[in-house]
């Protein structure tokens, strides 16, 4: 019988994922002692999305109160992000190969070194001074886990904060599990730390969307997230179609329409 390629690159991913846990978990728990309370660290993962990066980075900077870290993971890109990211003022941990956005995002919890670890996805951004507050003020008031309000009432990792304490000792990952694999049930990409974490958790809702529903979506009046960004947008054919009778095109101007709106910029990307 011919092994299940699938579920051998799964076991391949996850077995890679221990061992890269295990390696971060022992300094991390040593670090916990010494982060400055109310220190934030803002986590970007990066895989060839530039035209993305470039904006997301200049909008955490723009919104973000001063003395806040950004750190971005890049996924071994090679679309010139390496290069643009050696030249900016901010942490960078250059990934000699694709270890995929779960495990990216978990190195990059590991690795921070203040008290808050907030997840931004490449495309999203913040579009208001309240953005941190928002979450922070949720995680002082109890919750474990805040952000934006994703679909089955968890909290979206594109915009996903946590104490780096709870990370690290709750051994929380953003690691996706799929239904049928290993016999687990299907976890999305952070998933599994809402569903760990039911009954703790923040939300902001979402408050506004631009274009047909879920591509722009604003959480709370303070992050924009566009979910059909980077996985469609850096594809070659703009008009080829996504799910329920949606477009790329139709990811493209939502995501156009927010930069300018909100940013006041042009970012240039496929099919502009």
């Amino acid at each position: 019988m011919r092994p299940n390629r699938r579920l051998l690159r799964t076991l391949k991913r996850l077995k890679t994922a221990g061992v890269v846990q295990a390696l971060l978990r022992g300094p991390a728990r040593l670090r916990l002692g010494h982060s400055v309370p109310g220190s934030v660290t803002v986590v970007i993962v990066n895989w060839n999305a530039k035209p993305f990066l470039e904006v997301a980075v200049d909008a955490v900077r723009r919104f973000s109160p001063p003395g806040t870290r950004l750190l971005v993971v890049d996924n071994a890109s090679s679309d010139g992000s390496r290069a643009w990211l050696r030249n900016q003022d901010l942490r960078r941990a250059l990934l000699p190969l694709n270890v995929g956005h779960g495990l990216a995002m978990d190195i990059g919890f590991l690795l921070a070194r203040t008290e808050f670890v907030v997840a931004l996805d490449v495309d999203a951004f913040p579009v208001s001074d309240r953005w941190l507050p928002a979450v922070l003020d949720l995680l002082r008031d109890g919750a474990m886990v805040a952000g934006g309000r994703g679909p089955r009432d968890i909290v979206h990792p594109s915009f996903l904060a946590m104490r780096r304490r709870r990370f690290v000792l709750g051994r929380h990952s953003f690691v996706p599990r799929y239904a049928g694999e290993l016999g687990a049930d299907g976890w999305d990409v952070g998933e599994r730390i809402s569903i760990r974490e039911r009954g703790r958790l923040g939300f902001l809702p979402v408050t506004f969307q631009y274009g047909p529903p879920p591509i722009g979506t604003v959480y709370g009046d303070v992050v924009y997230h566009n979910f059909y960004g980077v996985r469609h947008l850096l594809e070659t054919d703009p008009d080829s179609a996504l799910v329920d009778g949606l477009s790329r095109r139709d990811a493209r101007v939502a995501y156009e329409w927010a930069t300018r709106h909100f940013l006041g910029v042009h970012p240039s990307l496929p099919g502009s």
